[in-house]
């Protein structure tokens, strides 16, 4: 049976191909932030736009920047500033920063201080940050409950990484009053229809495994297997939705196809996952 650490280390984890949690984007991001100046097209990236306030918006993106060109010292000093005048997706940049330990030292509890304050201000990819945080016991107790219910928060404004982190918590909780595959399998399929990727059916094959439904599992995840094949294509990249957001590691799509099949095979022994 696969682990928690290695199906997260290659598969949920792997969208900004070594990211560790969500930074806001301003378009799309790629495998190495410090590799890029713009996001590569097609890809997702784990920064927030700029916004509309003029004096803001141009700080924002020169923070935004920086960040692409690697400059994170010069990122965490303007974003720093911002979230000081209580700019909400500087709050979830900056606390991302210290998940990452880049421009400043990994701090934990500094991070969540300023998702929280995000979060209250009703920002989605900070709600969904504490999900995480929760869920891997990032700088404060591990509870997939507790993920379960900043995740729902998220997923209530409408991200689409929170709906696929609720489903596969449902499916491969390891704390038995947390799984619940009926509720996997909804929300698995909710976000498939928002968008189509990997990730998200390798999820809907965790959720039919944990129903029983192991056929299902099976070609579930052959098609997330063939979908490696065009995400590599379009973009060069791998890069899977919730993986930007957080603790991930990168994965080549070698690893990655490895990793899906190894999966497969567990279900095709009748073993659901167990994270």
């Amino acid at each position: 049976m696969l682990s928690r650490t290695v199906i997260f280390g290659f598969l949920r984890r792997c969208a900004l191909c070594a990211v560790t949690a969500a930074i806001v984007c301003a378009g799309a991001g790629g495998p190495a932030l410090s590799q890029v100046t713009q996001p590569p097209p097609g890809a997702r990236s784990p920064l927030s736009p700029p916004e509309t306030n003029r004096v803001q918006a141009e700080a924002f993106k020169r923070g935004y920047e920086a960040y692409y060109r690697g400059q994170y010292e010069r990122a965490a000093g303007i974003w720093t500033q911002l979230a000081d005048q209580g700019h909400v997706k500087s709050m979830n940049n900056l606390a991302t920063m210290y998940v990452q330990g880049k421009g400043v030292d990994r701090n934990y509890p500094l991070a969540n201080l300023y998702y929280r304050r995000a979060a209250a201000q009703n920002d989605a990819r900070a709600a969904y940050n504490l999900g995480l945080a929760h869920e891997f016991g990032r700088g404060v107790a591990k509870s997939d409950a507790e993920a379960l219910g900043w995740y729902r928060k998220a997923a209530d404004r409408g991200l689409v990484e929170a709906m696929n982190a609720i489903a596969w918590v449902y499916a491969t909780s390891p704390e038995t009053g947390v799984r619940n595959g009926p509720e996997a399998l909804r929300w698995a399929q909710a976000a498939l229809q928002r968008r189509t990727s990997s990730t998200h059916l390798a999820t809907l094959a965790a959720a039919k495994a944990e129903l029983g439904d192991y056929k299902g599992a099976v070609e579930a995840i052959d098609q997330a297997i063939a979908f490696v094949k065009r995400e590599v294509r379009a973009s060069g990249l791998l890069v899977p939705g919730r993986e930007q957001a957080g603790l991930l590691r990168g994965a080549a799509r070698v690893d990655r196809e490895a990793e899906l099949r190894a999966r497969r095979q567990q279900y095709m022994d009748e073993r659901p996952s167990r994270d």
